[in-house]
């Protein structure tokens, strides 16, 4: 084998390595845009739960006719 197939050899893989690198890091970073959407979405619906409502609204709809 020679020295520059074996150079050759050594940059594909450093090649392969850093893609691979690279599509971790942003299969993470979509990870963590989901995961902080999930907790705003979250947030926002205990935030709703929690809240009371208007003076004037019941907390039960009536529909008896």
């Amino acid at each position: 084998m020679s020295v520059s197939s074996i150079a050759s050899a050594a940059v594909a893989a450093n090649q392969s390595q850093i893609a691979q690198a690279m599509q971790m890091a942003m299969i993470r970073a979509g990870h963590e845009q989901e995961k902080a959407l999930i907790d705003m979405l979250a947030e926002a619906s205990q935030a709703v739960t929690k809240s009371t409502p208007p003076i004037g609204l019941g907390q039960r709809l009536d529909i008896s006719v």
